[in-house]
């Protein structure tokens, strides 16, 4: 009976041998076992490189260019609201007053007479006469072309001193243009003054240009003091 047993022991160890065998070989690392997680690995950073990274690059980039449209609508409206507001009418009149006094062309007679005609009216005479067009701001030239030209030139006359100072006191009011005046000088000769100096009017071509409704907009009704000298100026031109 004992014989039994023991054969009967010895087979059930003999399988149990053989089952951890078995399993032992199962757990031994084979070349496929590593293989697969690499290619795992490999096809997820292909797929973050070529997929996922875009992706979010381009999300980044739509949230960017979302924010941009957006605040160009607010833009847009705030100057719908700001031009809405201003009055037509109003706005006309303003520019052909503003064309007038700064026209597209500014001929040398026109601008001489205004100026010779107040020296007469205040006692002066005239020793030197001279003007032509000038080219005004050359930093502003732009390859479309928008410049401001001038009409300038040296002029001198005599006359009293309590008459050269009324000229020169009068001499902004009574222009209906926009000038300056640049190297003024006076010197007495046997209680004769002369007056020299350059007076420069301004006017501006008709040119052809693209507007950008992005740029910053200031209503010209900001300056209404600007506005008020063209308006009396413009006058004068009637």
């Amino acid at each position: 009976m004992s014989i039994v047993s023991n054969a009967v022991n010895a087979t059930k160890t003999k399988k149990e041998v053989d089952a951890i065998s078995e399993r032992v070989k199962k757990t031994k690392l084979r070349i496929t076992d590593v293989i697969i997680p690499i290619l795992v690995v490999v096809i997820l950073i292909i797929l973050g490189v070529f997929v996922f990274v875009p992706m979010i690059k381009k999300a980044v980039t739509f949230q960017t260019e979302h924010k941009v449209v957006l605040e160009k609508e607010a833009q847009l409206v705030a100057l719908e609201k700001t031009l809405t507001a201003m009055d037509e009418g109003i706005l006309q009149s303003d520019l052909v007053n503003a064309q007038k006094v700064i026209p597209n062309t500014l001929k040398v007679s026109s601008f001489m007479y205004y100026i010779d005609n107040l020296a007469g009216q205040k006692g002066l005479t005239s020793s030197e006469i001279s003007a032509g067009d000038i080219k005004i701001n050359t930093e502003g030239e732009t390859s479309e072309g928008n410049y401001i030209l001038g009409v300038s030139g040296p002029l001198a006359y005599e006359g009293s001193l309590a008459n050269a100072l009324s000229f020169l006191d009068s001499l902004y009011s009574v222009s209906p243009y926009i000038i300056t005046i640049e190297n003024l000088d006076m010197e007495a000769f046997n209680n004769v003054w002369k007056i020299k100096l350059s007076v420069t009017g301004y006017y501006v071509p008709v040119s052809v240009s693209s507007v950008d409704i992005y740029s910053k907009f200031t209503p010209y009704s900001k300056f209404q003091e600007i506005v008020s000298i063209f308006e009396t100026k413009a006058s004068q031109l009637d």
